[in-house]
């Protein structure tokens, strides 16, 4: 019977496939042969560790009518996401890690069946799960407030981290950028708030229009990733607002040494979320040097504490007044690098791993 099954299909996403992709490494070297990782081969074959094909998507009735199946004897089955088996399978204990409350904070958002399926799952799995794990003190309040006080105990609070070992990789052949960048780092859900660092950054352009040399405003990923059908509002916001067509770049795909360069290399990094549960790039961005602009909720500050220059994420006028600030304030930058540099140290992927290991051996 082996030790510990988990479920690896969401490797390859941002945010959480980063948290399941630095964990494994750890969990493997703790416990050999004991490991069975579920998802794509050609994603797991980077690990030392047994694998089975599993692909049904996420939140879905055949991944819900798999899970038996698929799911081998042993001692805990682990789920880095909510999306968990809701019927029996073949662990003795659970494991789940719900990363933060936004189905149920955002509830009257979500589509008729995004809300039976989010409040049916997200409750099940606090009632059947023998641990939860989550990623802040206000994820677990928010948990506990939108369902019931008496999984309290289950729940336990591991933060995120960062890499242990800094590489330079990102500041070989350090380029000369023509124009100095804010740099977004997300994707275009509603509570990410892009839209209002747009409105607030085409502000900036407008009460700066002396400026000869313009920051850009640089979003990771590519424009038709972000502009669809289904966001007329961004589309909106970009199509009719010539500054705009003219200072925002979207990047494209970059590899992560490519998104370190671009946080070094970056003027500020601006977070401008609404809702969180953690929020990894901010920890990104200071680890590579990078003043950081960010929304003054309760798990940013929770994470960052003095170390970012925090702005209203429903005022465009105060993101608008604050960009302006750190792109006039040459010493403010160097004054939040310098926390930044200092805050991150507490935050550790080893750390976070030996954390986890710890709630699997006690329930081993």
């Amino acid at each position: 019977m082996k030790k510990i099954v988990i479920d690896c299909r969401m490797i390859s996403m941002s945010g959480i496939g980063r948290y399941i992709s630095t964990l494994i490494p750890y969990i493997i070297d703790e416990l050999r042969d004991n490991v069975v990782l579920l998802g794509r081969k050609k994603e797991l074959k980077q690990y030392d560790a047994e694998t089975i094909p599993f692909d049904a998507p996420i939140y879905s009735i055949q991944e819900q009518l798999s899970y038996r199946r698929i799911i081998p004897r042993s001692k805990i089955f682990w789920s880095p996401h909510f999306n968990i088996p809701i019927l029996p399978i073949n662990s003795e204990k659970r494991i789940t890690t719900v990363h933060d409350a936004y189905h149920l904070a955002y509830y009257d958002k979500l589509t008729l069946v995004q809300k039976i399926y989010a409040k049916a799952i997200i409750n099940k799995a606090l009632k059947i799960s023998d641990k939860i794990i989550t990623v802040s003190n206000f994820s677990k309040k928010e948990l506990l407030q939108y369902t019931h006080s008496i999984y309290k105990d289950k729940i336990e609070v591991i933060y995120n981290g960062i890499s242990d070992k800094k590489s330079d990789e990102y500041n070989k052949n350090v380029s000369i950028n023509p124009n100095p960048y804010i740099l977004y780092v997300g994707n275009i859900k509603p509570h990410k708030n892009l839209e209002n660092a747009l409105e607030a950054y085409a502000l900036f352009l407008k009460k700066h229009s002396e400026i000869t040399n313009k920051p850009l405003f640089k979003i990771v990923g590519k424009r038709d990733g972000f502009i669809n059908g289904s966001q007329d509002r961004l589309k909106k916001i970009l199509d009719n607002n010539p500054v705009l067509n003219e200072f925002v770049v979207f990047t494209g795909f970059v590899s992560d040494i490519e998104l370190n360069k671009l946080y070094s290399e970056a003027l500020a990094f601006i977070f401008p979320s609404k809702y969180e549960g953690f929020g990894l790039p901010l920890l990104e961005a200071m680890r590579a040097n990078c003043p950081v602009l960010a929304s003054n909720i309760p798990p940013v500050k929770e994470i960052c504490g003095d170390s970012v220059l925090y702005f209203d994420p429903e005022s465009i006028n105060d993101i608008s007044e604050k960009i302006s600030l750190i792109y006039s304030s040459k010493d403010l930058r160097k004054e939040l690098i310098t926390k930044g540099s200092q805050r991150v140290k507490n935050y550790s992927w080893e750390i976070s791993a030996k954390k986890h290991l710890n709630i699997f051996m006690q329930l081993l």
